[in-house]
């Protein structure tokens, strides 16, 4: 395939002479699902089609052949002489074609081929792009592309074997009596249609890129009023959005609004300008600080509308929405030019891999962003100005999003705005996901007595891997507002053992530190309001530890786990830094902190009973060690690994000057039977909090010294102070380590997460 060219050595009459029996074998059909050919002519010109039949579907009297073997569940019937039309195709390419006649002393030959496809279900604009783009691909694919029409054809259909997706495949070939130079060969085109209901509501059609198009030529058969929106902000159509109405009036009338539904600011009588039998051409253009609308393939030419925008009214248009009005349906029909791999050097080879590898990189990246807000959603225009796709335009992250939503990663709650989705596959049978307005109401016994409090996506998937009869619900509220925070929420209930538990996740803002705890404080007040029969709440998830290079027993290393208690019980559990002093005289520091406590001892006194066992015991396996090895089999089919890494010899750790890193080893003492190095260990020790401490290792260590704190976490001050306002006396922080910076260390955070979630269903299970 070269710039819409393809090089078939037959003669074009073989399609329909050859006896298709002597290239497949006669079998018995006993196959469900088949994909059945039929050849024929339509209007003149050669039709093959194909088509995915239930055995039950296929007309037995028109059957010709079944093949078998390797090409077991191919069906051809006898050829047809009239093959009727059908419904419309949802999308469409066309290109020429060269060809050799090797009977007649190989002359150049050449078709115009059009192949047409329908799909099963209702996918998306962009996976319909992407279905047939790529199975254009593979049938033209130079590695193994066939010698004759036959060959082709039989490719075809194996191919459409692997492709479930489509329904049917036409391939309409017209022989072209003058032959084009290769040079004037035109490029393929790929054609989209789309289908709107006699319903004045607008869909999106992000499968056109409009940010690098000043104009788009396309085709609509409607009897009338024909919209067209082109907007700056995918999903967004109140503002910064330009109407275009075609064959308003009863088809007598066009005009451009300012908005939709906005004033008119020029129009044209245009009778019978529309068709609800054809489906004819127009043309858009939005370049020059001006709106012209034409008809006609021919950009520029027929011009019947046209509004020079003011300087208030001149923005980026990055997205294109269309409808009909409540007097007609229509369809409307895109043109692109469909690109097509030529080069298959080694050299093209490794620059497609480092746009796949790009590409794969971006969509992770926005991934995380989505997973930082979960269970609040996204806008394509929070994602950009977030930077979570790196350098990419609406167009593009509209299909990012898309893809990621068929892999079911994120679920499209409105029109341009994603929810992370926590799928039940993750989990096997027995987790359910559900989208709610309102929480259904719990009775005495089924009301949750512990509340799990999470902060990132992979320690709320960690905390449910331990949870049994599980439901997931999501609060979603639909309004869009300027800030997403603290909107939606998410709660699993379930079991641990005996217990009712409810475990949700906090959204955190990715800009705004005051956005983020405004957030943490309403989760909590909600969740206590929520569920009120809730008597304990446990903080898991991942932090940085402190480490003790000189002293193995009081040595904290990644995977360990630190649950916030010092051996002197009425010592802080958890204390936040606000500010920081630095005396002058005797370079010291001075903290500003408040620290949080809990009058109930309960979770504490487990804690202790469980420790002082485990010691007892050491030789034995311990209960969160079973709990670890049980949640990497719940969370095997997450995209996210979460067993242990095994850079965990050598731990790198910032110096407090420069930024700069030193290595150190972990400390190994033989004198400590209990100590186990490649399982996690659990330390006790207050937590603290507070981003000025985390900046430098120096001050890290004295504070740390100072206030006996084992590990540092990601800011929950937040959280201890709405507990303490909502009057909850019993809570326990528990954190899994996963470096000795900031806990952001994202190889390290899984597994430090799993480990915590561990440790929590020990802990409760010992109550």
């Amino acid at each position: 395939m070269i710039k819409g060219r393809m090089i078939l050595v037959c003669d074009p009459n073989e399609l329909w002479n050859t006896n298709i029996e002597s290239s497949f074998d006669f079998v018995c059909l006993y196959l469900d699902k088949k994909v059945v050919l039929t050849a024929g002519k339509r209007d003149g010109k050669a039709v093959v089609r194909l088509d995915r039949r239930h055995v039950s579907e296929i007309d037995r009297s028109k059957l010709h052949h079944v093949t078998n073997g390797p090409y077991k569940g191919l069906v051809i019937n006898k050829k047809s002489h009239c093959l009727e039309n059908g419904d419309p195709a949802e999308a469409r390419l066309e290109f020429l074609a060269f060809l050799v006649n090797k009977e007649h002393n190989n002359e150049p030959v050449q078709d115009f081929w059009t192949l047409r496809f329908w799909f099963r279900g209702k996918p998306d604009g962009i996976t319909k792009k992407r279905t047939f783009s790529q199975y254009f691909q593979d049938l033209m694919s130079p590695d193994d592309f066939p010698k004759n029409y036959m060959c082709f054809m039989k490719k075809a259909m194996v191919l459409m074997k692997t492709y479930l997706l489509i329904k049917r495949v036409e391939l309409e070939v017209e022989q072209v009596t003058k032959v084009q130079s290769p040079e004037a060969t035109p490029p393929i085109k790929s054609f989209v249609s789309l289908f709107t209901p006699d319903i004045y509501q607008y869909n999106f059609v992000p499968e056109i890129s409009m940010t690098t198009k000043t104009f788009l030529t396309f085709m609509i058969k409607a009897k009338c009023d024909a919209h067209i929106a082109l907007s700056a902000t995918y999903g967004e159509l109140h503002k910064k959005t330009i109407e275009i109405v075609i064959g308003a009036e009863n088809n007598s009338k066009s005009m451009i609004k300012d908005g939709v539904e906005g004033s008119v600011r020029a129009d044209a009588l245009t009778a019978n300008v529309l068709s609800g039998n054809e489906l004819r051409y127009f043309w858009i253009s939005w370049g020059s600080n001006k709106i012209e609308v034409g008809r006609g393939a021919h950009y520029g030419e027929g011009k019947f509308l046209e509004w020079y925008l003011p300087e208030n009214k001149r923005f980026g248009i990055s997205s294109l929405a269309v409808a009909t009005d409540n007097s007609s349906h229509g369809q409307f029909e895109f043109a692109e030019l469909m690109e097509v791999e030529t080069d298959y050097s080694k050299k093209a080879k490794k620059s497609r891999m480092k746009r796949q590898i790009m590409w794969l990189a971006k969509k992770q990246r926005i991934l995380h962003c989505m997973e930082d807000v979960y269970p609040n959603t996204l806008s394509v225009q929070d994602l950009l100005q977030q930077q979570a796709g790196g350098n990419v335009d609406a167009g593009t992250l509209v299909m990012m999003m898309k893809e990621l939503e068929k892999s079911q990663h994120v679920r499209e709650v409105e029109v341009g705005r994603w929810l992370r989705v926590q799928h039940e596959i993750h989990y096997g049978s027995g987790h359910e996901m559900k989208l709610v307005k309102d929480l259904p109401q719990l009775t005495g016994r089924e009301q949750p007595t512990i509340a799990i409090v999470t902060s990132l996506y992979c320690e709320k998937l960690a905390v449910d891997a331990m949870i049994d009869d599980k439901t997931t619900f999501v609060k979603y509220k639909t309004e869009v507002r300027r800030s997403f925070v603290g909107e939606s929420q998410v709660y699993t209930v379930g079991t641990i053992g005996r217990f009712k538990v409810v475990s949700t996740k906090l959204s955190r803002h990715p800009t705004s530190n005051q956005s983020a705890r405004i957030s943490a404080e309403n989760t909590i007040t909600r969740i206590l309001g929520s569920f009120n029969k809730v008597e304990h709440v446990l903080l898991v998830g991942v932090a940085s530890g402190v480490p003790n290079w000189g002293n193995c027993s009081k040595h904290v290393r990644p995977g360990d786990v630190v649950v916030s208690m010092t051996t002197e019980r009425l010592d802080p559990m958890y204390v936040h830094c606000a500010k920081i002093d630095n005396e002058s005289r005797d370079k010291s520091y001075i903290y500003s902190t408040r620290s949080f406590t809990c009058r109930n001892k309960t979770l504490q006194n487990v804690a202790m009973s469980l420790e002082s066992i485990v010691k007892t015991e050491w030789r034995k396996p311990r209960p969160w060690d079973l709990f670890i090895e049980e949640g990497l089999v719940a969370l095997d089919k997450q995209e996210t690994s979460f067993k242990r890494p095994n850079n965990d010899k050598i731990l790198r750790i910032m110096k407090n000057d420069d930024g700069t890193e030193v290595l150190y080893e972990h400390p190994i003492s033989l004198n400590k039977p209990d100590l186990r190095l490649e399982v996690p260990n659990i330390c006790f020790g207050a937590i603290g909090s507070g981003r000025l401490i985390t900046r430098t290792q120096s001050v890290r260590g004295n504070f740390a010294a100072y206030h006996n704190v084992k590990a540092f976490d990601l800011d929950f001050e937040a959280v201890l102070e709405s507990l303490d306002g909502n009057r909850n006396e019993s809570f326990l922080v528990i954190r899994g380590i996963s470096d000795y910076k900031d806990g952001s260390t994202r190889d390290w955070q899984p597994y430090s997460a799993l480990t915590a979630a561990a440790y929590m269903k020990a802990l409760i299970m010992a109550l």
